[in-house]
């Protein structure tokens, strides 16, 4: 008798998230999975469902920024249908250039996902109080 092979463990398929109004300059993409890589910590990779060419890097902006808060207005938080604070996940968009410790998370424009029901919307927040471009690795 011969061995049965260890079948090759599959790729991870990630959360399946829905943006019903899809994000920022894509509002055509409501349907994204995020994906956790073992070592990649803090960052996470969201990628559009429908258009594989479109995918994002981003973070939990509280590891970063430990005061970091959305002030949800009430269609927003009617929207996500939040019974808790504990009930939202908030992710940030990083843009990662060439000189990696140079990369930023855009705090204006946070992601807030239920984790229940797995529905998210990008919420638009001031640049005066919360910057475009704030620093991932503090800056010398």
């Amino acid at each position: 008798m011969t061995p049965t092979p260890t079948p090759t463990p599959l790729p991870d398929d990630g959360i399946l998230l829905t943006f019903p109004k899809g994000l920022l300059g894509f509002p055509s993409l409501t349907a994204f999975r995020l994906y956790e890589p073992l070592d990649g910590y803090p960052l996470k990779f969201l990628q559009a469902v429908d258009s594989q060419e479109v995918s994002f890097t981003c973070i939990h902006p509280a590891s970063i920024k430990a005061d970091y808060e959305v002030p949800l207005g009430a269609e927003e938080a009617e929207a996500l249908h939040l019974e808790s604070p504990e009930d939202a996940m908030v992710l940030t968009l990083v843009v990662v250039p060439e000189d990696a410790r140079l990369m930023t998370t855009n705090l204006a424009g946070p992601l807030v996902v239920n984790v229940k029901t797995r529905v998210g919307y990008q919420i638009i927040l001031n640049t005066e109080k919360y910057p475009l471009r704030f620093p991932i690795f503090p800056q010398d």
